[in-house]
């Protein structure tokens, strides 16, 4: 790997450093909120997706936007978007303010959701690819732990007023560190080409350490005249059904695993279950730790594995898991059993969905209709995910710890589905995989 290859990875993956920081502080920060603006369970719910429902309309803009100027600078705008999302949400006066400073934040994330795997699989080569993409998964998982332990710290040194403020306006720092990363990356060759600046795209071929940039550029070129040159190719068309198809079934099931629910209510969920006696702050520290070790791991075996492999592996798990967390409490098993039962949840889904879904979805589509196929991808993640986290708190107050019975039937169906419908992606050029699944 050249060393302009090396900052351009580093310098998309970062962005999830600024995600799962994100993660880790609003979990954080959520036994604080509920006194703090006087919250009802339907509103603390409200106050937790607030930010999700700007991840929706950032990652419909995002396919746009990465068409009009590109991968790279996508990523910059939204790292100033959330430096000021973070900020005022920090030192919000009151909850309209906090809830709008929130969505601002939710923007910014769906910007990178969408434009950081894409851009890193543009630049990767394929034999690397899904190593390098799932980096980004790799920093959300980094930045989840900082965001728990930083949490904690502030919790110990700070009055609880100052400290979940002060959790979310350290988010600054991951994004200023993506923005001088940023300025030096190399832009995508495939967006280049996709705009025929052919020259600009070999130069940025060469930097990133290609080994024949004109038959690489060529490749590109033809993946793009495919489609003609006149007007602008259709996403939702007969074509595309079926990556389209993946996508938002992939995104679907990433979110009903439970993982984020999870990871924003954990601490209510120690509650719930029955693991109020042990210390819930460190208790989040040590798995989001242990799920970074998996995903480190998980990333360095994704191009050998496969993707589909993991992904079977890790619905099976997560099943298994989910449907014992609600009988630990009934069957009045001690209160570590919930902490050794979610860290065997964690090591399935860090293993599988947390490794698989963003480099899935940077595979999918042909190069013309990338962007918004990705775009609309992350979009159906986000409604899945705002809406599970906003409705959590109102159905945990109603069932209990019984939700997780469904969540468990979820992840068979998508074993399943996975298994008879999702195609392996593992070592295979963007464009000649793309044309394979689109048909």
């Amino acid at each position: 790997m050249k060393k302009q290859l090396v900052i351009s990875v580093l310098a998309g993956s970062f962005c999830g450093l600024l995600f799962g920081y994100d993660i880790g502080a609003i979990s954080s920060a959520t036994p604080e909120l509920r006194p703090h603006f006087a919250l009802s369970a339907t509103a603390l719910g409200i106050a937790i997706s607030a930010a999700l429902f700007g991840t929706i309309a950032g990652s419909i803009c995002t396919g746009f936007i990465g068409d009009a100027i590109e991968r790279r600078r996508t990523l910059v705008i939204s790292g100033l978007l959330y430096i000021v999302g973070s900020l005022g949400a920090a030192f919000a006066p009151g909850f309209a303010q906090f809830a709008a400073f929130r969505f601002l934040c939710g923007i910014a994330i769906g910007l990178i959701s969408v434009a950081t795997p894409m851009y890193i699989a543009e630049i990767a080569p394929s034999l690397l690819r899904g190593r390098l993409v799932g980096t980004f998964q790799l920093n959300i998982s980094i930045g989840v732990v900082l965001g728990f332990l930083g949490g904690y710290v502030f919790s110990l040194h700070l009055e609880p007023e100052a400290a979940w403020r002060w959790s979310l306006a350290c988010g600054v720092i991951p994004a200023l560190l993506c923005e001088v990363l940023l300025l030096r990356a190399s832009p995508s060759p495939r967006w280049l080409v996709l705009n025929r600046r052919f020259a600009e795209a070999s130069i940025a071929l060469a930097d990133l350490g290609s080994i024949d940039p004109a038959a690489d550029q060529n490749s590109f070129t033809h993946s793009v005249d495919e489609f003609g040159t006149v007007g602008r190719p259709k996403l939702f068309c007969r074509r595309h059904a079926r990556p389209i198809l993946l996508a938002a079934s992939i995104a679907i099931f990433n979110q009903f695993t439970g993982v984020n629910v999870l990871l924003y209510y954990i601490l209510d969920v120690f509650r719930e279950l029955g693991s109020g006696r042990l210390n819930g702050r460190k208790d989040a520290i040590l798995m989001s730790a242990f799920s970074l070790l998996v995903t480190t791991v998980a990333v360095s075996v994704i191009d050998k594995v496969g993707r589909r492999p993991l992904l079977l592996a890790g619905a099976a798990g997560m099943g298994a898991c989910l449907f014992v967390l609600p009988a630990i409490r009934y069957l009045g098993w001690p209160a570590s059993a919930v902490i050794i039962v979610l860290l065997c949840y964690n090591l399935f889904f860090g293993f599988s969905q947390g490794a698989v879904v963003w480099v899935y979805l940077s595979e999918l589509f042909l190069l013309p209709v990338r962007a918004r196929g990705q775009s609309f991808g992350s979009t159906v993640h986000w409604v899945a995910n705002a809406f599970i986290v906003a409705s959590f708190p109102a159905i945990v107050s109603k069932v209990g710890g019984k939700v997780f019975v469904a969540l468990a039937a979820v992840m068979l169906l998508q074993f399943f589905v996975i298994f008879f419908a999702y195609p392996e992606t593992k070592q295979t050029s963007l464009e000649s995989l793309a044309s394979a699944i689109s048909g």
